[in-house]
């Protein structure tokens, strides 16, 4: 409907509420606090006319500077001009009228009770404060948020307001708002003090920066395209960093081996005698490659493989464990810890159950 509510950069609030309407704008900086149960607004709730039957409370634009502090349950009415440094105390009713900078101001109607004051916007723990902290805060040695008039950089709300009131779009108004209030990062360029001349004031433009029309656009959808894009090729690149083997190193463990020798040997009756031989064999060699591997990765920390979790062919390594030849091993190995407890005879029965189960699937 022909407004504009522009709220610039790292602003804090608290319940807040902001009524723009009527065709006209809400404009605030940056860096402003903003407390609990506020309200801006920049018009009445209802039309009021004369007897003569003539509006009278026309709508106006609401201006609030940067590094603005607006205390607790405090009312920002149409037409207030509120300049950078400026505190407004806690339930004040904010006018229209000029709130200068570096100045508090407070009541209802709100007005100006001090000035030349700069306050800044840490969150000190006073419960935590004792007489020696808080003496440390006496004094601030900062001139950060001690703000000056500059008339060339000055963005004057009149001269802001007659450019929105121009235009016929709202494309027409998001370009002026970026290139003159967004790109403009100078520090006193929503600053005004009451002795402040602004009859020669133009508005400001940071040439240096790129314009609205500069800018590059994607539509959301596309650019949800393009995240998911993005995020596939994230995956599959950190898919290519990883390792692949492991089905590799699933068949040379000692369960697969063992195993994979059982298989071989045991087709004939005569072949178990020379099996326990080669089971043998085959164990003590899997220690002999396990000891030289313990004794390299201590000399040389790198060379100790990874978890098989993070190689590339993970679910193939899953589907070598279930292959008789591992899981047979893996049974001849549990079953020879406690052999003297008659487990080696178990594991001929366990043996022939597996060589069933693996044959019905």
């Amino acid at each position: 409907y022909d407004c504009v509510c522009y709220i610039g950069k790292k602003n804090s609030m608290g319940t807040t509420q902001f009524w723009v309407s009527e065709c006209k704008n809400l404009i605030m900086g940056d860096d402003n606090m903003l407390s609990w149960n506020l309200w801006f607004r920049n018009t009445d709730q209802h039309f009021i006319y004369d007897f003569n039957h003539q509006r009278n409370n026309f709508g106006k634009s609401v201006y609030i500077g940067d590094h603005c502090w607006v205390g607790f349950e405090a009312s920002v009415l149409k037409g207030a001009n509120i300049y950078s440094g400026s505190i407004i105390g806690n339930r004040s009713v904010v006018s229209a009228r000029k709130f200068f900078s570096n100045s508090i101001n407070a009541s209802n109607p709100c007005r100006q009770v001090k000035k030349d004051v700069f306050w800044i916007s840490d969150s000190p723990d006073f419960e935590g404060y004792n007489k020696q902290k808080l003496s440390q805060r006496n004094t601030m040695q900062t001139d950060d948020f001690k703000f000056n008039f500059e008339k060339d950089e000055f963005l004057n709300p009149a001269l802001i307001e007659k450019e929105l009131e121009s235009m016929d779009t709202a494309l027409q108004k998001l370009e002026f708002v970026y290139d003159y209030i967004y790109n403009n990062t100078e520090k006193n360029r929503f600053t005004l003090f009451e002795d402040s001349d602004i009859s020669e004031c133009k508005l400001y433009k940071d040439t240096s920066k790129p314009s609205f029309k500069d800018l590059e656009f994607i539509d959301s959808k596309e650019q949800e395209r393009l995240t998911e894009f993005r995020k596939q090729e994230q995956v599959d690149y950190l898919e290519n960093l990883k390792p692949s083997g492991a089905a590799l190193r699933i068949k040379n463990t000692l369960s697969y081996k063992l195993g994979q020798a059982m298989i071989t040997h045991s087709k004939s009756s005569k072949n178990y005698i020379k099996l326990l031989f080669i089971l043998n064999s085959i164990n003590k060699e899997h220690k002999a490659t396990l000891k030289a591997y313990e004794a390299s990765i201590k000399t040389n920390p790198s060379l100790k493989l990874p978890p098989l979790e993070t190689y590339k062919d993970y679910d193939e390594a899953l589907k070598v464990k279930e292959h008789l030849s591992y899981r047979l091993g893996f049974a001849f190995i549990q079953a020879c810890k406690t052999w003297y407890k008659g487990a080696l005879i178990g594991f001929i029965f366990e043996a022939r159950r597996l060589a069933r189960e693996l044959k019905a699937k």
